[in-house]
């Protein structure tokens, strides 16, 4: 029989050496970690480290070894050097990685940080674009619907009352022409103004002027803020005189109900009565112009639904050109709008002074903008007209306002923007001054208004 020799301890094994094991069963030899057992007359191959090969013992195995070899202890089996590599440079980088956190942040880095974030927010990119766009609409102004104004304020109201020692005409009439003159009172204020005088604790408002023919005299006086007295003097233009004080008919002269009706409505103004409750213990009265009381407007200066003078919007260039190529001066030029080119016409009178922009768009005109007070509308409104003025002369306008919250009203039976002045105008107090003026009109499209 073979005889079996043992290794020495720790040396490698021969090849074809075998180690015992307890139970007499020949076991594979330990081999190096750092090298790779050769073949006969071959020099052992070299292991790469970073994928080593490493045969582990069994524990049926271990327990053979240690019983073959006395007087030595189990050693446990200790872990490839790669895995402890691993380890070490985990817990490096968890140290690195709790020493920046609790580092408290520089000044400096902080400075950095916001500068980035700035450039970002003036150049997002494609993937945070929706989130810039998000901020951007959140800090704008708060959006608000076209407001319609109507002329129910100017309506006049008077106490359904006549005079103690009796009416002056009768029960139903006085309180009717009473709210009438306060009707002329409040449209004379609402186009030209008021003042006041203030003596203490006194306050006194006048209110002087014509309208529509009629002469209008009215004082108003408060004392500590309440109302203390008022009179309201009304001359027809046939020399007829109705006067209130405190809101009830006082004297009529030369003049009576349907005298006064008639005359308003010769001078273009239309009146009625406002419904109200059966107890209603107040008469309204409205009174509204039907045309404009000025001289009539000429054609050729007259903004319509959908021109102004001749030019109609869509009409071809050419024909615009023919209209004014020996009246007027004709410029053109190119405005660059959002990457794009448009052509304007600019119209000017023989004086040199110009009149309005004419906007094409494939060869027809798209819009036309207003620049000169001549062009005004059937009832008068043009450029400097107040805002007022424009409530007196249409029941109903839409105020609204332009992307850039430039403020532009609409008018009833007018294709057309006109841009006013934006000072003092709140749309969420509806406040709207009526001496704010028109700066501007737009009839049809243009590529420069926002």
């Amino acid at each position: 029989m073979t005889e079996m020799k043992s290794t020495g301890n720790n040396a490698p094994a021969t090849p074809g050496d075998l180690q015992p094991s307890s139970a007499g069963i020949p076991v594979e030899p330990v081999k190096s970690p750092g090298t790779a057992a050769a073949g006969p007359g071959k020099i052992p191959e070299m292991v790469d480290e970073k994928n080593p090969v490493v045969t582990h013992d069994s524990q049926a195995q271990l327990e053979a070894k240690a019983s073959s070899i006395p007087g030595k202890q189990i050693r446990a089996a200790r872990p490839p050097r790669m895995a402890w590599a691993i380890l070490t440079v985990i817990f490096l980088l968890l140290v690195v990685a709790v020493f920046f956190i609790g580092r408290p942040r520089q000044k400096s880095d902080t400075k950095g940080r916001q500068a980035v974030m700035s450039s970002q927010e003036e150049k997002p990119s494609a993937v945070d674009y929706t989130s810039v766009m998000s901020k951007s609409l959140l800090t704008q102004a708060p959006k608000y619907s076209e407001i319609i104004l109507t002329d129910d304020i100017f309506a006049g109201q008077a106490p359904r009352l006549f005079k103690t020692d009796g009416p002056v005409i009768s029960q139903d009439s006085d309180p009717q022409l009473a709210a009438l003159a306060e009707a002329f009172k409040n449209r004379l204020e609402m186009a030209q103004g008021s003042q006041w005088i203030v003596r203490g604790t006194m306050r006194t408002r006048v209110i002087k002027g014509a309208f529509f023919g009629f002469t209008v005299n009215a004082i108003e006086r408060t004392e500590d803020q309440k109302a203390a007295f008022s009179e309201i003097t009304i001359m027809t233009p046939k020399r007829g005189i109705i006067k209130t004080v405190n809101h009830i008919l006082a004297s009529v002269k030369e003049t009576d109900f349907p005298r006064f009706g008639n005359e308003i409505q010769a001078a273009g103004l239309d009146f009625f009565m406002l419904p109200a409750p059966a107890d209603e213990k107040t008469v309204r009265m409205q009174l509204r112009p039907t045309r404009f009381s000025g001289k009539p407007i000429a054609g050729e200066l007259l903004i319509t639904g959908k021109s102004v003078g001749k030019i109609m919007l869509g009409m071809p260039i050419a024909g615009m050109e023919k209209l004014f190529i020996e009246s007027h001066i004709v410029l053109k030029r190119k405005i660059l709008v959002k990457d794009t080119y448009f052509d304007v016409y600019k119209i000017l009178d023989k004086s040199n002074e110009p009149l309005f922009y004419v906007y094409e768009n494939k060869g027809r005109i798209w819009g036309i903008s207003l620049i000169s007070d001549i062009f005004k509308t059937e009832k008068g409104i043009g450029i400097g007209s107040s805002l007022g003025l424009m409530r007196i002369s249409y029941p109903f306008i839409k105020l609204g306002y332009s992307e850039k919250m430039t403020p532009v009203v609409q008018l009833e039976g007018v294709a057309g923007l006109f841009i006013i002045q934006g000072d003092g105008i709140n749309f969420s107090k509806k406040v709207f001054p009526n001496e704010n003026r028109v700066i501007s009109i737009l009839a049809g499209e243009s590529p420069e208004f926002e």
